[in-house]
């Protein structure tokens, strides 16, 4: 589910000044809220389609898209009132929506003085969401909505391609479901699959050569900043898996938007370096404080670079507190970011249909840092400090484990590399923290 923590999250895509695809906002509309049905009706557009997209997204009401960056006009004291309260909401959104949309209000003030109502949309449970009723020429009932590729919008799906991928959707849905069933009756695996280092030269150098081809700037800053590098890499190696021209389609449809911000950040504003058998873009933090790199690989390699959160945002709980250390890697940074990764990889192995995905991990530029909670909630005890400056894990997951519980194999995956700080913690408190943020 797309998700909002903070007012400090929200803010930052406000400050990117446009919508996206799990992200709309709304103006305040008129003093009548609830009970303006045109405006009501443009509300259940947009949850309607946010509840169509993969992971859900987020509509915040009070601000008008063209004064994004402004945080402005904002809501009424009586709007925040009647849209805060679930119930009403709820009441209104299921007398326009089949089946009713799971959301959660969130009330927040904004650093712009402005009061704002964010709509925290789920994805469909089961079966995708139909209008149930006309509202003028805004809604048309027995119409589907959804945010197609391109110009972030709501509307009614335009063709076949998106209709293909909410139904896309609710197969894996159906998949995922036996699985787990499947998987808690003791169903067993494939099993370890070929040995891990089978293709390990291929893949190394495909690799090598996406990095090498175009070194910008961002990459270079990427590159000189604490970061994670991350292969995820279907086996066995095929050069040909994905058709180039296909790559980017393909990785937009298995995009993660677990936390409001997609992994990865596909920037329709910026043009796609397009590198033959390879497609990839490097992110500045031009308003955002978040740096990222990424490549698509026709052999279905995907290759992501991301600056720490330690080194892109300036806050005392982000720092060290021991003396004499370079830094500070945070416990939920990692946790978080490895339970995103491991829904990937779940879903480049339903959509490229192979029966093992091998994750190859990296933390780089660590030497001298230590690892730190990051928030009030969770605790670290001090001086947990490596020295190498390149901690590595690398996991072979078949599958069915992969579909049927991709957050425990995230989990795995983050126990791997806080093992090398000398964490020890039970992965029921690295799922808790997980849980808490991204919902059951």
């Amino acid at each position: 589910m797309s998700s909002v923590g903070s007012v400090e999250q929200l803010e930052e895509l406000l400050a990117l000044g446009h919508e996206s695809r799990s992200f709309e906002v709304k103006g305040p509309g008129s003093p009548g809220g609830l009970k303006d049905k045109a405006y009501l009706g443009q509300i259940a557009k947009a949850v309607m389609a946010m509840g169509n997209l993969r992971d859900g997204g987020l509509v915040c009401l009070g601000i008008d898209e063209p004064r994004m960056r402004e945080m402005r006009p904002g809501l009424s004291a009586e709007q925040v009132a009647q849209w805060s309260d679930y119930d009403q909401v709820h009441t209104a959104m299921a007398s326009l929506v089949d089946p009713p949309p799971g959301f959660q209000p969130l009330l927040f003030r904004l650093s712009s003085g402005c009061d704002v109502v964010v709509l925290e949309v789920d994805e469909f449970d089961d079966v995708p969401h139909l209008c149930r009723a006309d509202v003028g020429d805004v809604l048309q009932a027995g119409a589907m909505y959804v945010r197609p590729r391109g110009m972030p919008r709501s509307v009614r799906v335009p063709d076949a391609r998106e209709m293909r991928d909410v139904l896309d959707i609710a197969t894996d849905k159906a998949v995922r479901e036996f699985l787990r069933r499947a998987y808690a009756a003791g169903l067993p695996s494939p099993g370890a699959g070929p040995a891990i280092n089978a293709d390990s030269e291929r893949f190394d150098a495909e690799r090598a050569e996406a990095w090498a081809a175009v070194v910008s700037s961002v990459l270079e800053q990427v590159n000189s900043s604490g970061h994670t590098d991350v292969a995820i890499r279907p086996v066995p190696f095929d050069a040909e898996r994905v058709a180039p021209r296909r790559l980017v389609a393909f990785l937009e449809q298995q995009t993660v938007r677990l936390r409001g911000w997609p992994l990865p950040y596909i920037d329709s504003r910026q043009p796609i370096q397009r590198l033959g058998t390879f497609v990839g873009q490097d992110i500045a933090p031009t308003v955002v404080p978040h740096l990222e790199s990424w490549r698509m690989c026709a052999s279905g390699q995907f290759l992501h670079r991301r600056a720490l959160a330690t080194d892109m945002r300036d806050s005392p709980l982000l720092e060290a507190t021991a003396e004499g250390t370079t830094g500070a890697v945070a416990l939920w940074d990692i946790v978080l970011y490895m339970v995103e990764l491991a829904e990937l990889a779940a879903r480049f192995a339903a959509g490229l249909h192979c029966d093992h995905i091998d994750i190859d991990i990296a933390l780089a530029g660590v030497a001298g840092r230590e690892l730190i909670a990051g928030d009030h909630q969770d605790h670290v005890r001090p001086g947990l400090i490596v020295h190498a400056d390149r901690l590595n894990a690398t996991r072979r997951v078949d599958s069915q484990t992969l579909l049927a519980n991709p957050r425990r194999v995230g989990v795995t995956l983050a126990q791997d590399l806080l093992a090398q700080f000398g964490l020890d913690l039970p992965d029921t408190a690295l799922l808790d923290l997980q849980q808490r943020v991204f919902g059951s």
